[in-house]
């Protein structure tokens, strides 16, 4: 147990590292000639800059690796809101299923992501599952 403890750290810190390196895509924006632009200008790197192909496919397949890493966190994440909830047993309960489920969908999401993350799906490169990762709520 005390080796699988650092292991886990790393591969948690691997995975967030490699979301917060990588672009994040945004809502449909409609451009003054009433076409539809699939990404807006990030204002950091200047008004007229547009997130590349290749930066959006690197966050989509960032964001499934770390789904599919981090899909059994999914399990303690949905126990924990539930106790707050409600009380601690019924959260313990309800939670293990809610979690179970929820981890299953972030298993199928990440595989997905990850095996098709050259390709914009219908959404463009959006997340399909919120939030994108399964501890993002806690970061902000």
């Amino acid at each position: 147990m005390s080796r699988v403890k650092p292991i886990l750290l790393m591969l948690i810190m691997t995975s967030m590292l490699l979301m917060s390196t990588t672009a994040r895509a945004t809502d449909v924006v409609v451009q003054d000639n009433g076409i539809p632009s699939t990404i807006q200008p990030d204002t950091t790197k200047g008004p007229y800059y547009y997130y590349s192909d290749s930066e959006l496919r690197g966050r989509k397949f960032a964001r499934g690796f770390a789904n599919v890493l981090l899909c059994p966190a999914e399990i303690p994440n949905q126990m924990f809101q539930e106790a707050y909830k409600t009380s601690p047993v019924t959260g313990m309960i309800v939670g293990l299923f809610k979690g179970v489920a929820k981890g299953g969908a972030r298993l199928g999401v990440g595989v997905w992501e990850m095996a098709t993350f050259y390709f914009p799906s219908y959404n463009n490169y959006q997340p399909i599952v919120e939030p994108e990762v399964v501890f993002q709520e806690y970061l902000h």
